[in-house]
């Protein structure tokens, strides 16, 4: 028998016990028992491919893992379980996922004891195939059961062999709260999951399922918690299509960004990823308004072709999404803009690559992600003649990247000598120097030296002087620090 889950990310089987967490008064080590099970301290390592969403998956996954006893590890060695967390949508990605795979045989035959397992948008695919063809692997999930870990890593020390659950949720709502373990101010809110828009090339509504929306009430009420009793400043909301968020349940993305704006404590809000179909006056008009949001926004274009995006079935012409490029920079003067483009979709003629440079000329994106098109089994773009050869497309995509970085660097050029308020997200050796590295309100990104070596500047807030750009990335100087909170 089975029931739904309160977060509504899976089904739990009823029949399995309950978890059970004791300590031992003596030396204060916890056990967690389910039914006559006994889960004693255990790491896990987990590796995960592609997008935001996915890591916020894992985050999600490892929550649940430590209320059974399992701690994260960075050494493969050490790990008492292994996890993948896959992306179906690159084909870069999938090819390091099968070797990363394959090369954990190795672990688990000096190690019988590993557990290993696959969950993500692989899995979601091909979790039966990937349990018959890896005998290493021992059970595998899909996208919308991961509240259930802790039932399948039961099974699996309970002696259960070689399993997959990929079976969709079909709870009437979807109803979560974040998991954040991280401790840092920084936090994904998964506001909408699924898709419904079906471009040719993209998997993801087969491993995400339909669109459906969190209620906006329940997200207002997750962050605000995440505010007062976890110290998070910064939240990305995320989504597959987060513009369509609330349509299922009659509100709206701008409603809920409003709503945000209240939230003492909040101070930056940022939302990824965005499909230019469903921006709405109204949500040009929060840019505008707005005081929290992020004055950068992410909007994939694919191509400057109308004859590609019809056969990519994107939903819109250039000239509509240009038009809202016009309608973003008038509501929000200093907004930054990046795009997504695929190069080489199936039929793409010298002339439409051509038209996507011209886009690119006319659009001046502050970054862009490009892709080769590689294709996708299940998609609809899959039946389609692909007849552009590999050295093509990636002589293609290299002078894109390079025509990019021509505009890129222009823009970097802008920045000099002004001041920028970012959040210290972390450092990194830069020539053998130590430098620290922040993020603008805008998603641009700044190294600079700290005042000595021994500063720690962790999550604090900084203003920096730009001191010289490149195409992707600026050099800063200290004008000052402010701590770990935002200043009034």
């Amino acid at each position: 028998m089975t029931t739904t889950t309160p977060t509504g990310l899976g089904l739990r089987d009823s029949s399995l016990p309950n978890q059970i967490t004791e300590i031992d008064q003596k030396t204060g080590q916890k056990t967690v028992k389910m039914g006559e099970m006994i889960f004693p301290p255990r790491k896990v390592w987990i590796k995960t491919f592609g997008c935001q969403m996915n890591y916020h998956d894992s985050e999600r996954i490892l929550s649940h893992l430590s209320d059974l006893n399992f701690s994260l590890t960075e050494n493969e060695e050490e790990a008492d379980m292994i996890l993948f967390n896959t992306c179906a949508i690159r084909d870069l990605s999938n090819q390091k996922f099968y070797s990363q795979l394959g090369q954990v045989k190795h672990l688990k035959k000096s190690n019988p004891q590993l557990k290993v397992g696959v969950g993500g948008c692989v899995s979601q695919t091909e979790g039966k195939s990937l349990i018959k063809k890896y005998d290493h692997l021992d059970f595998a999930f899909g996208t919308d059961v991961i509240d259930t870990i802790n039932d399948m890593v039961y099974r699996t020390y309970a002696g259960e062999k070689r399993f997959s659950i990929n079976s969709w949720d079909r709870s009437q709502n979807f109803s979560i709260e974040t998991k954040v373990t991280h401790g840092s101010p920084q936090a994904f809110v998964n506001i909408i999951k699924g898709c419904n828009k079906y471009c040719t090339y993209c998997i993801v509504p087969y491993t995400r399922g339909k669109e459906r929306s969190r209620k906006k009430a329940e997200v207002v009420e997750d962050i605000r918690r995440l505010v007062e009793y976890q110290g998070i400043q910064e939240v990305t909301l995320l989504g597959q299509n987060v513009n369509s968020y609330g349509h299922d349940n009659g509100e709206t993305l701008a409603e809920l960004l409003m709503d945000l704006e209240n939230i003492n404590g909040l101070e930056l809000i940022r939302y990824t990823t965005s499909h230019p179909y469903d921006v709405s006056d109204e949500l040009v008009a929060v840019h505008g308004s707005s005081k929290k949001l992020s004055k950068h926004l992410h909007l994939p274009v694919q191509s400057g072709s109308d004859e590609v995006l019809k056969r990519m079935h994107r939903e819109y012409s250039v000239e509509h999404y240009l038009g809202l490029l016009e309608k973003l920079r008038k509501a929000q003067p200093e907004i930054v803009l990046s795009t997504d483009i695929i190069v080489g979709f199936v039929g793409e003629t010298d002339e439409e690559y051509q038209m996507t440079l011209d886009l690119l000329e006319k659009a001046q994106y502050d970054s862009i992600y490009s892709y080769v098109y590689s294709k996708r089994e299940k998609t609809r773009a899959a039946n389609m003649v692909d007849d552009i050869s590999k050295e093509v497309k990636g002589e293609r995509l290299r002078h894109l990247q390079k025509f990019q970085q021509g505009i890129q660097e222009k823009i970097r050029q802008g920045m000099l000598e002004n001041s920028y308020r970012v959040l210290v997200e972390g450092f990194g050796n830069m020539g053998g120097v130590k430098k620290w590295k922040g993020r603008t309100n805008c998603n641009r990104l700044i190294h600079f030296l700290p005042e000595n070596n021994d500063q720690d500047l962790q999550w604090n807030w900084v203003d920096l002087k730009v001191k010289s750009t490149t195409a992707f990335s600026c050099q800063g100087e200290i004008v000052k620090i402010y701590g770990k909170r935002m200043p009034r």
